[in-house]
């Protein structure tokens, strides 16, 4: 069949169940199956306006379209094909570990049972075993006490807490006086009261040093007991911390046990001018190391960066832009080698400065925006004069004990012209539930509490493991992906089923329209109404649409104006919605007829449409 798109469907409010006013309660819809609007998904049906008809029932029918469209759907049961779990397990390995109590062992000694005081109880650590009340025990008065020099101390390795040019450095990390808040003010003793305590670190040192090493190492000799073969392992450690025997297995713990036969340096240049040194998330490109350039000074604990924009050459007359400042080149004399320039900050501020070669002196200006130096003057083949400038901005001073960022300070020294070694400190002491260190490690003290489990005193008897751990802020998982009768990794386990439960268990796929279905009544009758091949919605009483004139006697409306008037009123009161599910005019097919005495009336009745197709 010709069809012929009238009228366009996306109609604002015409969606899925949406009406335009209230449709009149007299209107009464018949019972007309889903069937009769779609099948398949796709439209069984063309919905008829009439040439003559008003604006109103072009509306109408790209509404009652709108919602027709709404229907198109495939509903498909859900099956399960190719189905994979994801598992992951955490593997994230502690950087620290402090012992603080742990009695889940066969010791009889170290049994705690709910009469008992905990702190009484011999597995506290004593800086070699658990074996000490706590009165006893390293974690007396709640601070930990387990070295013999400076006392109450943790040392460890971190790594990539800072960056020199491209070479990720490594720090020798030191917790001091690590205590846990509470552990000996609580009363009762029991052991859910030791369940969780807040840390508290007072200081954090991280000791960065600038020179790299490599260290010749050697390990315990072995014997083969078949051949009697005695081997002895050699590695080279190159690394920027400073280590000696007594510090190897602490901050390189795989090389416990090894000693170092020999060290070299492989690069002690450190930090200089020229380089850029990244200290947590904080970079700093370095102009100058042991000066004070926006002030002019020299310092022996300062250093001095900001952006370098290099040298370049720039002719009479041109202004070039670096950061927001603005610097022309006012004049040149190239046989005094001097140039005159204006410089405008951001800000509109402006500043005449002259620039001589002699002495390769620099000028700050702005209070560090921006620093510029003449390097060279010359004259060109036609007369052109040029200057070559190194440019600076932002320019700022970095003193030892300045922040680097939020809550950490950095001190250090300038020896011969560089920084050699940088310590890097918490500036107020650390605490809560867990503590933070550079926003990429934590501390935090954690316990596991198994019990009860009756004793043959009819005792119920607990034991607990509690720790204080440095680990990464952000968990390490290992992430496998198996399917159905695969082994998951290094468990022994075996994928034997997976069982996958849907609500809802049907889906619906949503169907585009593929032709309009929308059509003019002149369009059907030209084709005849024997040539219809699908079901028909006429909007419009005879009067205004020719195919519901054609087809009226077998609808039984009358077939014109006075008498719908007489049978039916006027107004929204007269719309009527009648449905014939088969008309021998159209070959069998269905008619729904839409329409009123006038123009409200149809509205009525195509609102009454609209309302019951959204109930669908």
């Amino acid at each position: 069949m010709k069809v012929k798109k009238i009228a366009a469907l996306a109609v604002g409010a015409a969606v899925a169940g949406a009406t335009l006013g209230i449709a009149s309660a007299q209107v009464q819809v018949p019972e007309i199956p889903k069937e009769f609007f779609v099948k398949d998904g796709q439209p069984n049906v063309k919905i008829v306006v009439g040439s003559e008809g008003a604006a109103m029932d072009v509306v109408s029918a790209a509404d009652i379209a709108a919602a027709i469209g709404s229907l198109l759907y495939t509903e498909k049961d859900i099956k399960v094909e190719d189905v994979s779990v994801v598992v992951k397990k955490d593997i994230t390995e502690p950087l620290g570990k402090i012992p603080v109590f742990n009695n889940y062992d066969t010791n009889s000694a170290h049994l705690y049972t709910e009469d008992m005081n905990l702190t009484d109880v011999p597995a506290w650590w004593n800086g070699a075993a658990f074996s000490a009340t706590f009165d006893n025990s390293v974690w007396a008065d709640a601070l930990y006490n387990a070295s013999e020099d400076t006392g109450n101390y943790l040392k460890m390795r971190v790594d990539n807490v800072a960056m020199l040019d491209d070479t990720e450095l490594s720090a020798a990390l030191q917790l001091s006086g690590i205590r846990l808040v509470g552990i000996n003010e609580t009363e009762e003793k029991d052991i859910e009261d030791f369940k969780d305590f807040k840390v508290e670190v007072p200081e954090v040192v991280a000791n960065i040093s600038f020179v790299i090493y490599n260290y010749t190492i050697e390990g315990p000799t072995t014997t083969d007991k078949i051949t009697k073969e005695s081997t002895t392992p050699t590695d080279n450690l190159i690394t920027n911390l400073v280590l000696d025997n007594s510090t190897l297995g602490v901050y390189y713990p795989e090389y416990d046990g090894y000693t170092i036969i020999s060290e070299s340096v492989v690069d002690d240049t450190g930090v200089t001018d020229g380089t850029t040194l990244k200290i947590l998330d904080k970079e700093f490109p370095i102009i100058k190391v042991g000066e004070d350039v926006v002030n002019g000074k020299t310092c022996d604990d300062c250093f001095t960066y900001g952006k370098d924009w290099g040298e370049d050459y720039y002719n009479r007359g041109q202004t070039a832009e670096f950061d927001g400042y603005k610097v022309t080149v006012l004049d040149i004399d190239a046989y005094k080698d001097k140039a005159l320039l204006k410089v405008v900050s951001p800000s509109g501020d402006e500043e005449t400065v002259s620039l001589a070669l002699e002495g390769t002196e620099s000028v700050v200006l702005f209070g560090g925006g921006i620093r510029i130096q003449l390097l060279d003057t010359f004259v060109g083949v036609a007369g052109t004069t040029s200057v070559k400038l190194h440019v600076w901005t932002n320019l700022k001073v970095f003193k030892s004990g300045d922040e680097v960022v939020s809550g950490w300070v950095a001190e250090f020294k300038v020896e011969d012209g560089a920084i050699k070694w940088l310590a890097l400190k918490n500036k107020e002491s650390l605490s809560g539930d867990t503590v933070k260190l550079f926003d990429t490690y934590v501390v935090d003290y954690k316990s596991t509490i198994y019990g009860p489990k009756e004793t043959s005193e009819d005792k119920k008897a607990y034991a607990m493991e509690a720790y204080v751990y440095i680990e990464p802020a952000e968990r390490q998982y290992d992430v496998e992906t198996v399917s159905l009768g695969d082994e998951i990794s290094d468990t022994g386990y075996k994928v034997e089923d997976i069982k996958v439960e849907f609500s809802p268990t049907k889906a619906y796929i949503a169907n585009k329209i593929t032709e309009p279905i929308t059509v003019l009544d002149t369009e059907v009758m030209e084709q005849g109404l024997e040539n219809v091949k699908s079901n028909l919605i006429l909007v419009g009483g005879p009067v205004v649409n020719k195919v519901t004139a054609a087809l009226a006697e077998d609808l039984g409306v009358p077939a014109d104006y006075e008498g719908w008037k007489e049978k039916y009123g006027t107004g929204a009161e007269s719309g009527q919605v009648i449905y014939k599910p088969e008309c021998s005019k159209i070959g069998g097919y269905g008619v729904v007829l839409v329409a009123g005495t006038d123009r409200e009336g149809t509205r009525a009745a195509a609102e009454a449409l609209l309302e019951y197709i959204s109930k669908l």
